[in-house]
């Protein structure tokens, strides 16, 4: 199973966008930061309207 992430994407405009993704790392689809969101979504940003991008590893519970 692959570790999932909190991606979290705020634009200098101050828009956030926020999803689980499987990569650690921002990844560039055509120019563009390409973010999952929670509900399936994909967001395709132009890396300079970014002020700040945050991976941060989703930790599962173990089930008894």
């Amino acid at each position: 199973m692959a570790d999932k992430y909190n991606v979290k994407a705020t634009k200098k405009d101050g828009t956030t966008y926020e999803g689980i993704m499987t990569t650690k790392e921002p990844r560039l689809v055509n120019g563009l930061f390409a973010i999952a969101g929670h509900d399936g979504s994909w967001t395709y940003i132009q890396p300079d309207e970014l002020s700040e991008i945050t991976f941060k590893p989703v930790v599962e519970e173990t089930q008894e």
